[in-house]
C-alpha cells in the first residue's frame, strides 16, 4: 500500500534556496529548497529539540542553531555531532505548484557478507559510543567489543554539571542510545578496566586479567578528574564530577547543605557553581586566575561570565591558593593562602581532567596519545577524544582538547578509518558551556592572541568576540548569537583565514552572501 500523501505548501512559498516549516499530522516538517530540488526532513533536532528553521543552511548542510549538530538535507544523515540520530525524511513530489510529502520508505536491498574481524573500543564515552554506532552504520558486520570501567551505556556527560545538579530539565538526548540499540546491532558491552595494550600480539589486557584480541583498536579512554593534593582533600563531602554516580552523590549532599565551595574556575567548576546556586546554596568559587577562564577566553570575556555569576549572588575568591580543607570526618571549611577560612558543607573540585592513561602505548608528557591526521597511533591502533593529541585541522599544531563534540567527531572519523576509508580529521573545534541557561559557543582554537574584537555587549551578555592573531581570526566566542555562531563553523571550514572585518557582526549574512554567489 502506498503511503498517504499530504499537500503542505506551494512552490512559490520557498523563495530561493530557503527553508519553510509546515505541519504534517501534528509533526513539524522542514521543507528545504536546493536549486530545483525540494527536500523534506523533521523540523526539530533529535539531540535537544532545537527548531532547525532557525539554524543555518549551506549547500546540503543544515546546522542546528543550539548545539551545532549538522545534517545532510538530502539523506537526513548526521554529518557532525552532538546528534547521534538522523533526521526523519519525507518523500517529496511536485504536482504543478503543489508540494506533496509522504513518509519516507527505505527500499532496502543491502546485502551483508560475513566478516571475521574483531574491532575493540576501549572507553564508553562520547568517542567510543559514536565509533561503535558508526561502524555498524558504515556496514561493518564483524565483532565489536566495547570495554569500559563504568557499567552504563554511553550517555551525555555534559548534562551532569549543566542540569543534573541544578534541577533544570535539559532536553539533550541521554543516554546516546539505549541498551536495546546495542543488543539489536550486535555491539558487545563489557565492564573492564583495560590497563595494557600488547601491540605485538594485538591484545588488550584488563585489571581483571581479561584479554581481548583485536584486528583494529580504538583507544577512547577519556579523562580522569584532577584531585587536589591539599591536606584534607580526602575528607567526606569533597567531590569530583565525572560520572553519573558522582553527580548523584553531589546532589544528595546538596539537598542537605547550605554552603558550597567550588575549587577551580574550569568550565566544569563554573557550571557546577551555577547549578548549585540555582538550587539555592550559597556558593563561593576559589581560583588561582584573576578572572575565570582567563587563559581560555581572556580576561574580558572571563569578566563577563564572572559578572553573570555575581548577579546571581555567587562570591569569588580569585588569585587564591588552597592551603587545606578542614573538618573531623566531613569537610567543614576551606583555608586559603591569605588566611581566610570559608565555611562549607560541600566542596566540589573543578581542576579539570588529565588523560586516562594505558600502558603499551607511547604517551606525551601530559599522558595524552599522539595521533596523525587520520587519528592513527600506529598500524591498526587509533585514539580519539580527551586522550588524543591531534594536528589541528589535519595538518596544524598538535593539540589536545577535552570537548564533547570533538570527541564524537573523533569517534566517527576513527571508526571510518578502522574500515580503511583514510579520512583526515579537519573539523573546526567547537564547544559550548551553559550557565544559568545562557549558552556560550566557542568556535576554533586559540592558545594565544594579540587582539580581541567584540561586536555587541559583553555585559548584557550578547556578543561575538573574535580572537585575532596577526590579523587573522583564530577563534570566536558568542552568546545569544545562535545563527551567527552556526555560520562561523561553516565559514571557518570553507576558508581558514578571515579578518574580523571580513566576518563583521553578522557572520550569518556573510555565509548567505557566499551561498548566493555560488
Amino acid at each position: 500500500m502506498q503511503p498517504r500523501e499530504f499537500e503542505v505548501a506551494r512552490v512559490d512559498q520557498l523563495a530561493g534556496d530557503g527553508m519553510f516549516q509546515v505541519d504534517v499530522e501534528g509533526r513539524g516538517v522542514l521543507l528545504i529548497r536546493d536549486g530545483e530540488a525540494i527536500h523534506a526532513v523533521a523540523a526539530t533536532c533529535p539531540h535537544a529539540g532545537a527548531p532547525l528553521a532557525e539554524g543555518v543552511l549551506h549547500g546540503d548542510r543544515l546546522i542546528c542553531p543550539w548545539h551545532k549538530a549538522t545534517f545532510c538535507v538530502r539523506t537526513g544523515a548526521v554529518l557532525d555531532p552532538p546528534a547521534v540520530d538522523p533526521l526523519e525524511r519525507y518523500d517529496v513530489r511536485i504536482e504543478g505548484e503543489r508540494i506533496l510529502v509522504s513518509p519516507y520508505t527505505d527500499r532496502g536491498g543491502n546485502e551483508k557478507s560475513a566478516d571475521g574481524r574483531c574491532f575493540v573500543i576501549v572507553g564508553g564515552g562520547a568517542a567510543g559510543g559514536v565509533a561503535a554506532q558508526t561502524l555498524r552504520e558504515a556496514g561493518f558486520v564483524g565483532r565489536i567489543v566495547m570495554l569500559d570501567r563504568e557499567n552504563r551505556v554511553p550517555y551525555d556527560r555534559t548534562i551532569l554539571s549543566k542540569y543534573a545538579l541544578s534541577g533544570e530539565s535539559g532536553a539533550e538526548k541521554s543516554p546516546l542510545q539505549t541498551q536495546s540499540f546495542y543488543r539489536q546491532h550486535g555491539i558487545e558491552r563489557r565492564t573492564a578496566d583495560v590497563t595494557q595494550v600488547d601491540k605485538s600480539r594485538r591484545l588488550v589486557v584488563s585489571a581483571e586479567d581479561l584479554a581481548f584480541r583485536y584486528d583494529s583498536l580504538l583507544l577512547a579512554t577519556g579523562g580522569t578528574p584532577v584531585r587536589p593534593d591539599s591536606p584534607g582533600a580526602d575528607l567526606g563531602n569533597v567531590f569530583l564530577l565525572r560520572s553519573r554516580s558522582d553527580a548523584d552523590a553531589i546532589l544528595a549532599q546538596a539537598e542537605r547543605s547550605e554552603r558550597a565551595v567550588v575549587l577551580g574556575t574550569s568550565f566544569i567548576g563554573m557550571e557546577v557553581a551555577a547549578s548549585l546556586r540555582e538550587r539555592g546554596l550559597e556558593v563561593t568559587i576559589v581560583g588561582a586566575e584573576s578572572t575565570p577562564f582567563e587563559t581560555k577566553l581572556g580576561p574580558r570575556v572571563g569578566a563577563a561570565l564572572m559578572a553573570l555569576h555575581q548577579r546571581r549572588g555567587v562570591t569569588f575568591r580569585l588569585g587564591s591558593q588552597i592551603i587545606a580543607l578542614r573538618g573531623d570526618r566531613d569537610v567543614r571549611c576551606v583555608v586559603l593562602d591569605g588566611g581566610e577560612t570559608l565555611q562549607a558543607d560541600l566542596v566540589v573540585v573543578g581542576f579539570g581532567v588529565r588523560p586516562a592513561t594505558i600502558s603499551g602505548v607511547a604517551l606525551d608528557d601530559d599522558g595524552g596519545i599522539s595521533v596523525d591526521g587520520h587519528l592513527a597511533v600506529t598500524d591498526g591502533v587509533y585514539a580519539a577524544g580527551d586522550v588524543a593529541r591531534f594536528p589541528l585541522r589535519g595538518d596544524g599544531e598538535p593539540i589536545r582538547v577535552e570537548h564533547w563534540r570533538v570527541a564524537q567527531q573523533h569517534g566517527r572519523i576513527a571508526a571510518l578509518n578502522m574500515l580503511g576509508q583514510g579520512l583526515r580529521y579537519e573539523a573546526v573545534p567547537v564547544f559550548w558551556t551553559i550557565q544559568y541557561l545562557k549558552r556560550l559557543d566557542y568556535i576554533g582554537h586559540a592558545t594565544e592572541w594579540d587582539d580581541l574584537v567584540v561586536y555587541g555587549d559583553l555585559m548584557k551578555p550578547e556578543f561575538l568576540a573574535y580572537y585575532v592573531k596577526d590579523g587573522v581570526v583564530a577563534a570566536a566566542a558568542g552568546m545569544d548569537r545562535d545563527r551567527d555562531t552556526a555560520a562561523l563553523i561553516e565559514l571557518m571550514t570553507i576558508r581558514r583565514r578571515w579578518t574580523p572585518s571580513d566576518l563583521g557582526g553578522n557572520p550569518a549574512d556573510v555565509l548567505a552572501a557566499i551561498a548566493t554567489k555560488s
